[in-house]
């Protein structure tokens, strides 16, 4: 009994990983070769919807728009999280201001995604805290037009992720010696290569597992760009599109397809370097 307990206590992950993640995969992959007859489909085997939506004529800018907003918010993450999760891990000596940080941080999550998401009108609006700010710096002369438009999707799906990034590149970076830092000063190494060679080298792993999370998050995220990006159009929002239309094959194919885009961009990731260095050696 004490020899198969190994495998007895990843039964229960085993068995919601076959039946919440395989089972509707494989479902999704063979619902995607039906022929799509509204409101369903037929069971007759079809490439179709796999050609059409691959040929239309918005599938190349639905394509470029998914990447520059996901890849851009991660990159946009990292240039923030970074000089942040350093800072917290070098910077910050006192544990009780650490924990204050945290909470500081976790603090959106506990409101209702609902409530944070009207909160932005308030917040971006013409009228909002932020141009009034502008305003009376003196900064603008008139309301920038800030919601509806791109800049405010990467405002928001920054403020949502961030903390995804920041967590993993502060996790590496607690496993490097301050002294080897002190060290490459000691002995007059250049500031860009001790924070090249020796900061972001040992990052790395977390830069890379805090790029796939938000990555990831915002990639498949079709209700903030319904709401907040002024109609543009994103690979996740044409599957809701075809979805709300009971178009299940086609909605189907336009989920592989999403699945397929997302797992090259991680395999291209995970060549970088080997994330499992965060944990251990």
């Amino acid at each position: 009994m004490v020899r198969h307990m190994r495998y007895i206590l990843i039964l229960p992950g085993l068995i919601t990983y076959i039946f919440f993640l395989i089972v509707p995969l494989g479902i999704m992959t063979v619902m995607s070769f039906f022929k799509p007859v509204w409101p369903g489909y037929k069971m007759e085997f079809t490439v179709s919807n796999y050609l059409s939506y691959l040929t239309s004529p918005q599938f190349t800018t639905m394509l470029i728009n998914t990447l520059y907003t996901s890849i851009g918010t991660a990159f946009i993450c990292l240039a923030i999280g970074f000089p942040f999760a350093y800072c917290y891990t070098f910077k910050v000596k006192s544990q009780r201001a650490k924990n204050y940080i945290i909470m500081f941080l976790l603090a959106p999550f506990l409101i209702d995604w609902t409530i944070r998401s009207v909160a932005w009108l308030s917040i971006l609006g013409e009228g909002g805290v932020l141009n009034s700010l502008l305003l009376s710096s003196g900064l603008i002369s008139k309301p920038l037009k800030i919601l509806f438009t791109p800049a405010a999707l990467f405002i928001i799906w920054v403020q949502t992720n961030l903390l995804f990034m920041i967590f993993p590149i502060n996790l590496a970076l607690g496993r490097l010696d301050p002294e080897m830092i002190d060290a490459a000063r000691v002995l007059k190494a250049p500031p860009h290569r001790v924070i090249y060679d020796i900061i972001f080298k040992a990052a790395l792993p977390g830069v890379i597992c805090g790029f796939i999370f938000v990555f990831v998050n915002t990639i498949g995220d079709y209700v903030t760009p319904a709401l907040w990006a002024g109609g543009m159009q994103t690979l996740g929002l044409s599957v809701s599109t075809y979805a709300s239309q009971f178009l299940w094959p086609q909605a189907s194919a336009a989920g592989i397809i999403l699945l397929i885009v997302c797992i090259i961009i991680l395999y291209i990731l995970l060549k970088i370097v080997d994330i499992k260095k965060l944990v251990y050696e």
